[in-house]
């Protein structure tokens, strides 16, 4: 049957209409996820959310070192994606230069947050604007060989005074303790729990100067870099291999590690476990056992023209169906152990389960480093205390109180830098 041709107008009209409004619902995606986690990404997105909501998401891979320079030039360029994967340090500063969309204006923000642990959201946050929401997390806890332990008499650490203690009775045996952060700021990430567990911040409450040099801080800084100079706390250490040998059997490592150690030490298979991170005992006798990590976030890029849209699928990738999903395809395809922030996907965790209550109350106790504007740049100030101390033997409170007014310095100058940005706000 032919059409008339004021029909075959309207239907063609019709269909450039439809095609339109599809077009207009593709997002791009960047992720950092390559190779097998990349494809798991993918094809979770096609199944998952395109199959349920119609919206098409192209998901392109830019290596993580890359991301940040990348999206700002793309931003400018006007061909940002819609949605990007960062590192939480790196979000803030983005944010205010207003090339990440404030979440914090969707209507339904406090439901997708409530099923956070709220300590993961101070490094995502500027003022009242949430830049990005929490996806992978890799928090901080002890490992330790139980086989050199009870061959030794000794109890899986609790406290830092427990950490000291075992510390000196290793060395008696030419045998090493290691603490370390994997991540940009590796002393930061390092001293943070001491001045967390002490109820501290390193920043004042404003963010506009360093809190390093008050007492509290002070004292932890000391004892941090007492485990170093008094304890003698190894400063770099090839973990795999000094776990599986025993040179190295008590290292504070983050999560990630659990399957590395399985991975490349099958050998001491039930021959090792871990334990919660090290606790300040308080004044009221309860253990603080606060520890930080780092994250892998979502945000929105402020320059899409699809908002609801890219809302939609971060409000997917964080949800309890994807998040548990994603762990154990990964766990079954890659042999990885992740975690995600979402607390209700812990449970099905691809973790042995009779281990799923500490990993519950480590990321209870996960607490991330406060954003404020110059502090990544600021975190080197602590990085030179802390080998001034170590390496070169200087006064820690000297030290500090230097790192202290630097830190200060640098704040204030990015504050001016930005104050154009923050104003908006």
């Amino acid at each position: 049957m032919r059409l008339s041709g004021q029909r075959f107008l309207s239907v063609f009209m019709l269909f450039l209409l439809v095609s339109g409004f599809l077009a207009a619902e593709k997002l791009v995606l960047w992720t950092w996820y390559s190779t097998e986690s990349g494809e798991i990404l993918k094809d979770m997105i096609q199944n998952g959310f395109t199959a349920k909501t119609g919206i098409e998401v192209e998901v392109l891979l830019v290596p993580i070192e890359d991301i940040s320079n990348k999206l700002l030039l793309s931003f400018i360029g006007g061909d940002a994606p819609d949605v990007v994967e960062l590192y939480s340090n790196q979000v803030v500063e983005l944010g205010v230069r207003g090339a990440l969309l404030n979440l914090s204006t969707f209507s339904d923000i406090k439901q997708v947050t409530s099923e956070l642990n709220p300590m993961l959201l101070p490094p995502l946050k500027y003022k009242s604007a949430l830049f990005a929401l929490p996806g992978e997390i890799n928090w901080t806890w002890t490992y330790y060989r139980t086989d050199i332990f009870k061959e030794m008499g000794i109890s899986a650490p609790q406290t830092w005074d427990d950490i000291r203690s075992t510390a000196t009775k290793l060395k008696a045996r030419n045998l090493d303790t290691f603490y370390y952060y994997q991540g940009d700021a590796l002393v930061v990430g390092k001293l943070l729990p001491f001045v967390y567990q002490r109820r501290s911040d390193i920043y004042n409450k404003e963010g506009t100067a360093s809190n390093l040099a008050s007492a509290d801080n002070i004292a932890a800084f000391k004892e941090l870099t007492e485990l170093h100079t008094k304890y003698k706390l190894v400063h770099e250490d090839p973990s795999f291999t000094t776990f599986g040998t025993g040179q190295t059997p008590l290292q504070i490592l983050q999560n990630w590690y659990y399957a590395g150690f399985e991975i490349t030490s099958p050998q001491i298979a039930g021959k090792w476990d871990i334990a919660l991170f090290p606790a300040t005992k308080q004044k009221d006798g309860s253990l603080d056992r606060t520890n930080t990590g780092k994250m892998l976030t979502w945000s929105i890029v402020a320059s899409t023209k699809k908002k609801n849209a890219a809302w939609e699928l971060m409000k997917y990738l964080g949800s309890t169906e994807f998040t548990t999903a994603f762990m154990q395809t990964n766990n079954k395809v890659v042999q990885n152990r992740i975690f995600f922030s979402n607390k209700n996907s812990l449970e099905n965790a691809p973790f042995p389960k009779e281990k799923i209550p500490l990993a519950r109350e480590a990321l209870a106790t996960c607490r991330m480093q406060t954003a404020v504007i110059g502090g990544f740049v600021a975190n080197r100030y602590i990085d030179f205390a802390f080998n001034k101390v170590v390496l070169q033997g200087d006064d820690p409170e000297v030290a500090l109180k230097q790192a202290a007014e630097d830190s200060t310095k640098e704040i204030q100058r990015k504050l001016k830098e930005f104050d154009r940005y923050i104003k908006t706000l």
